[in-house]
């Protein structure tokens, strides 16, 4: 509970309220588990494009974290830094969801340009 209440990510209607965090908890403890015992496995990079969003404040994920993700793509990357911290995409919302969108659309104008192509 301390290390959920110290990434600021629950409200304190949600951690005060017994019943809700009961429910939550094995889920909660399970994601906390997969993080701690997760080991990172080379693979050949992918080949689709990375988008990754973090929070300035964060102090679980630094700006080279972020950008490690670059050697998991041999297409476009992009690192989009947000005010706030590990949980930035509460306070963000409409920021992050404009730039996923921004993201998504070049997808489909790049699919729409290389279907043109093969006409």
């Amino acid at each position: 509970m301390e290390e959920i209440r110290r990434l600021n990510g629950t409200t304190m209607a949600v951690l005060q309220n017994k019943e809700l965090m009961e429910l939550l908890l094995p889920t909660l403890r399970a994601d906390f588990a997969l993080v701690e015992t997760y080991t990172y496995y080379h693979e050949a990079p992918l080949g689709c494009g990375i988008s990754v969003f973090g929070g300035l404040q964060d102090d679980l994920v630094n700006y080279d974290d972020l950008e490690a993700w670059n050697a998991q793509t041999q297409q476009n990357f992009k690192v989009r830094i947000f005010s706030g911290d590990h949980f930035f995409v509460h306070s963000n919302r409409h920021q992050l969801l404009w730039a996923m969108s921004q993201d998504l659309i070049r997808i489909l104008e790049m699919l729409s340009m290389a279907n043109f192509a093969d006409l």
